[in-house]
């Protein structure tokens, strides 16, 4: 319990390296998942192609397993990529509430908060550029949350985590939470 209130009580409003590293590790994040999901298509053509080759288990439950399976990846990474971005977001929204912070923060806030904006607006020219590749297009059109989020709307997505957590952090004191100013 002390070891908390220390590392709590050290952190003074500064949320802003938490925000620029959920912009970049959510980018990161699906860069990943769409290479894997890439390289799992396609270890599972040749497997397919292996199994369609032998007679004897052509048509086995083998085979059968491994459409299943197929069928279960090519959309189960889109939803976990979802839920990874809805999880950093409550995480920030938590650890906002529970900083103690001064208000003469908000404008250093500001300031970093539309660096995070920019970053966001670059990353998502990057994840356009990304997507345009067409060894991946397949691949990309099986991820339909993940390109709408990083391709059109990922400058809105940032900049609503960005007012989220200034609302969390500066305006708790109005709300009845754990108030502004140092402690």
């Amino acid at each position: 319990m002390v070891k908390l209130k220390q590392i709590r009580m050290n952190k003074k409003g500064s949320d802003i390296p938490s925000i620029l590293f959920t912009i970049a590790m959510l980018f990161a994040i699906a860069i990943m998942l769409v290479v894997m999901s890439f390289l799992a298509l396609n270890i599972y053509e040749k497997l397919n192609d292996t199994l369609n080759d032998n007679p004897n288990i052509a048509s086995s439950y083998a085979n059968e397993t491994l459409t299943k399976v197929r069928g279960f990846e090519e959309s189960m990474w889109d939803y976990f990529f979802l839920a990874i971005a809805m999880a950093y977001v409550l995480s920030m929204l938590i650890l906002a509430f529970v900083t103690p912070t001064n208000p003469w923060l908000f404008a250093i806030f500001s300031v970093f908060g539309s660096l995070g904006l920019f970053i966001g607006v670059v990353l998502s020219n990057a994840w356009e550029k990304f997507a345009e590749a067409d060894a991946l297009s397949s691949t990309i059109a099986r991820f339909p949350i993940t390109d709408a989020l990083l391709n059109n709307f990922y400058p809105l997505f940032v900049t609503m985590i960005i007012v989220l957590v200034m609302i969390m952090l500066f305006g708790k004191g109005f709300a009845g939470g754990s108030g502004g100013g140092e402690r």
